[in-house]
């Protein structure tokens, strides 16, 4: 990372994340569909470079994707989840 927060967080953090002393954090970025009410827990998860499936999804899918991850930090951990219901792909719009 170039610049001053680079600069600081190399200070900070150490080179890289075997440096002895350095604090390293797993980053969780998730990518959400837009989001409906449906009572049901259905979602495709996909990974960084893979194609976002459906356009909607459910608040409680998107629960249950952050709960894995609390129960197992290992899951999506440096990646880039895209999390979405795979019935309502092709969809042109949002399902609500």
């Amino acid at each position: 990372m170039p610049g001053e927060f680079g600069d600081w967080n190399r200070d900070y953090g150490g080179t890289d994340r075997s440096t002895a002393g350095g604090v390293w954090f797993n980053l969780y970025p998730l990518r959400l569909p837009w989001l409906n009410d449906r009572p049901e827990v259905n979602y495709t998860l996909t990974h960084r470079h893979d194609q976002f499936v459906g356009v909607s999804g459910s608040r409680r899918s998107i629960a249950d994707v952050v709960c894995r991850i609390i129960a197992d930090p290992s899951l999506g951990a440096n990646d880039s989840l895209g999390i979405g219901d795979p019935t309502t792909e092709g969809a042109t719009r949002p399902v609500y």
